[in-house]
């Protein structure tokens, strides 16, 4: 067990927001210059700016106290989007950078949200290939489709997860694929809040996987998988290692409707605070049609608990995004997160026996795109936003919030 003792000590030596620039830097330059030498000269790179108006009727609803001073606020956003796309060569390249800086009128506070997902795929034979995905945001809203952390709290944070694998075709049917995935949360320490939430939320997670995946038929293919992750805190009382075992199936029930399942039983050994078992399950399907697609993913299982005094929270977290063409101009976005976390108390050797409260977030978005022509876009959407826990303040619990945002935009794009 010398793995993870290694991982902590260069844990300290790696700065995710300069790794994740550089990666895309790295990307940009390198497919300019293959480009460059095909003679062709061509960059796939897109820019689109565009300013947003619109009215939040609970600003800081996402506060620990949100029922005693939420305030309502018309706001203004910039929003810079920088798209790069090279697919259909040796070495795919994907880049999305987004920038949004929010003012808001009648309450002291803005925000700037920054994210950066950038991804490669090279094939260095018909056997061989290698994928990398990079991604980095810091941003001041919670985040419900992720376990980043309480989404309850508005608070400045950083989080990236950074993945890295190799697939190797030993036979037609038979592969394999070997993957490194680095994720680390970190919260400023600008105020009591933010400190507060980050002394039980700053950590490092590093995982280890190996899959095989054996092709039975042309539409199903079976997987058997094994992952060693680590988690390190910065400061809570958390620290472990867990060990998964999981075995699943993807199959493609028609062309344009895929389902895929994996799971088994997690094993989560604490630094300071016994043992546990429980099960680990993932579910996606998707679905993509010729103007329309779906995608409906849901996992469960034990994540890192958003309350100060859980040892792991039970999760059962579900996101479904539908995209719809309705004509060549006017494009419809709509998508809904929900989770439900049951938090587990821990004393030794007995860790999640005893409930600390439970929490159910809530999100809806809906956005519609009318397409003047190939620069100007005009959009409108609408955001909804519902938390409730139970439990009381002395493990983090409150009586939740309600949120609704409304905004409507013009972009323009180069």
């Amino acid at each position: 067990m010398t793995l993870p003792c290694r991982i902590h000590r260069i844990r300290s030596h790696i700065d995710s927001l300069p790794l994740a620039l550089l990666f895309a830097a790295l990307l940009l330059s390198s497919s300019s210059e293959a480009a460059g030498a095909g003679g062709g000269g061509y960059v796939p790179l897109e820019i689109t700016t565009g300013v947003d108006l619109g009215y939040d009727d609970n600003v800081i609803g996402s506060n620990a106290a949100a029922n005693s001073n939420s305030q309502s606020s018309f706001f203004a956003k910039e929003n810079l989007v920088l798209t790069y796309n090279r697919p259909g060569e040796q070495t795919e390249v994907r880049l999305l950078a987004v920038g949004r800086f929010t003012q808001y009128f009648d309450v002291s506070t803005d925000d700037k949200d920054v994210n950066l997902t950038a991804s490669l795929t090279h094939n260095f034979t018909t056997r061989l290939s290698f994928y990398a995905s990079v991604y980095g945001a810091y941003q001041t809203e919670p985040n419900f489709q992720s376990n980043i952390g309480p989404t309850n709290v508005r608070a400045p944070h950083f989080d990236t997860t950074d993945i890295f694998s190799l697939t190797y075709h030993w036979l037609p049917r038979l592969s394999s694929v070997t993957s490194y995935t680095f994720e680390r949360v970190k919260y400023e320490s600008a105020t009591t809040t933010t400190t507060a939430v980050g002394l039980a939320q700053d950590r490092y997670q590093n995982t280890l996987g190996e899959s095989l995946q054996f092709s039975l038929t042309r539409r199903t293919s079976l997987t058997g998988e094994y992952r060693f992750e680590v988690i390190d805190y910065d400061t809570a009382p958390r620290d472990a290692t867990i060990h998964f075992a999981l075995a699943g199936v993807d199959h493609h029930l028609t062309e344009h409707l895929s389902i895929k399942l994996l799971g088994g039983p997690s094993f989560r050994f604490f630094k300071n605070d016994g043992n546990t078992i429980n099960p680990y399950a993932e579910l996606k399907v998707s679905y993509q049609g010729s103007n329309h697609s779906l995608s409906w993913i849901t996992t469960y299982g034990v994540e890192q608990p958003s309350q100060t005094l859980a040892a792991g929270a039970t999760t059962l977290r579900t996101g479904l995004n539908l995209a719809y063409d309705l004509t060549s101009r006017i494009n419809l976005k709509a998508g809904v997160y929900y989770d439900h976390e049951e938090n587990q108390a821990g004393t030794t050797g007995t860790v999640g026996s005893t409930s600390t409260g439970s929490q159910d977030a809530l999100n809806f978005n809906l956005s519609l795109k009318y397409t003047i022509n190939k620069h100007f876009a005009l959009h409108a959407d609408y955001e909804y936003t519902n938390q409730s826990s139970s439990g009381g303040t002395s493990s983090g619990g409150t009586s939740g919030y309600s949120r609704n945002r409304y905004f409507a935009g013009l972009t323009y794009t180069y």
